[in-house]
């Protein structure tokens, strides 16, 4: 078998990966995004197929592939070799078949040769999918380049959707769809959230007890968002999760995004601010130029929690007067958990201002206009959108309009 330097090796569909020259089995193993075909014997195209008396041998013959596959042509991309092969499914008997052959028939039963469906002589192995090649021993897969499903890491920030409780654990849809959705039937990637691995009220660090199981409800419920920690990869691909960190927990009063988990790359801070855009647009003027912004510093600050799943939240910034408040009713001896969770509270009981809606809104739709055009998500994409928007006099229901999404990121694609 010949693998054309298959790690980290760049391929694109129709291209063949490896070739195996033995009679009876293949020398590797078909991984996903790949498929199985026999190699064209020479000898079938300088023959003519008939039995001396002018027929066709009605038989066809054998092919390799995958289940299902009928036929397969030519035309294939990077290999400049390849001949038409057609891949034909045999009959399931040759029962049928009437006259002199009924004692070749019962004699050829035990025959190999006459096995319906058995794919015999050289094989090549031949990618479905455009991306980079992974080998492991024999088996040879093709990962895609843009995968539709998550693939965790240890120490990812994700934002999920608790979908189920039970069992001393939650059951978290990373696609963040809502509950009566498709992504909350087991269709979608989902991670578990064990009740070891989230912070009790208070910041009270404890052995979890049969009380703390039938109390799960009261800290997530069916429906919640929060934002969590890949704390491990189980071998089958399931994550098991945590926020045992302050900074990680339920999330409230803000707006969730969701994108391509390709257009959010990891960063060294995830948890990331988004500074002056409080400012309030004017409307261009009628010769269509972009008239001058009507400056207001006020409530301006929105953070971005951007998720290597592909959801992003988009809250305010909480302000730095909360904080000192609530210390000042407090006891400086208090654990620092106990005033992060007062804050946040404070943050999903306040109701968010209509211009704060507004500046929530205007970021939304500028990382929206980032993934019409399959551009990379980061927060000074983000900025270069928002204030151009802002720049350009734009209505934020205005923003998604194909005109205005291409205008708006063209800073990005400089």
């Amino acid at each position: 078998m010949s693998d054309l330097q298959l790690h980290h090796h760049f391929v694109l569909p129709g291209q063949v990966l490896a070739t195996s020259h033995s009679e009876t089995d293949g020398g590797f193993l078909r991984g996903h995004g790949t498929y199985i075909e026999l190699v064209p014997d020479e000898n079938d195209d300088d023959e003519d197929d008939d039995d001396g008396d002018g027929r066709v041998d009605p038989k066809p013959k054998h092919g390799g592939g995958m289940a299902g596959t009928r036929k397969r042509s030519s035309s294939r991309w990077g290999d400049d070799n390849c001949s038409t092969t057609n891949v034909v499914m045999r009959a399931a008997d040759d029962n049928n078949n009437s006259g002199d052959n009924d004692d070749t028939n019962n004699n050829d039963d035990n025959n190999p040769e006459h096995i319906p469906n058995l794919p015999k002589g050289p094989q090549r192995l031949i990618a479905s999918v455009a991306g980079t090649v992974e080998r492991v021993n024999k088996l040879i897969s093709v990962i895609p380049l843009s995968p539709s499903i998550y693939v965790g890491q240890v120490g990812d920030l994700v934002i999920g959707r608790i979908v189920g409780v039970g069992g001393s654990r939650w059951k978290v849809s990373l696609t963040c769809s809502a509950p009566s959705s498709a992504g909350a039937n087991g269709s979608m990637k989902e991670g578990q959230l064990p009740l070891s691995g989230v912070n009790l009220p208070g910041g009270v660090q404890r052995i979890r007890t049969s009380e703390d199981v039938l109390a799960m409800r009261s800290l997530y419920k069916e429906g919640d968002l929060l934002t969590c920690e890949v704390q491990q990869v189980q071998r089958d691909g399931t994550l098991i999760l945590h926020t045992r960190s302050l900074r990680y927990g339920k999330l409230d009063n803000g707006v969730l995004v969701t994108v391509p988990p390709t257009l959010v790359g990891r960063r060294k801070n995830h948890f990331v601010s988004i500074k002056g855009l409080g400012g309030k647009p004017v409307e261009n003027g009628k010769d269509g130029e972009s008239s001058s912004m009507d400056v207001d510093d006020e409530e301006g600050d929105v953070d971005v929690y951007l998720g290597l799943n592909g959801g992003i939240w988009i809250q305010r910034t909480v302000p730095s007067e909360w904080e000192n408040v609530i210390r000042a009713d407090q006891d400086e001896r208090a654990p620092l958990a106990e005033t992060l969770q007062k804050l946040r509270h404070r943050h999903a009981t306040t109701r968010v201002t209509r211009s704060m809606r507004m500046t929530i809104a205007r970021v939304r739709n500028s990382i929206e206009c980032l993934r019409q055009v399959h551009c990379q998500i980061t927060p000074d994409s983000i900025e270069i959108v928002a204030k151009a928007s802002m720049v350009e006099g734009v209505r934020v229901a205005d923003m998604l309009l194909p005109e205005w999404v291409v205008k708006l990121t063209e800073g990005t694609r400089q």
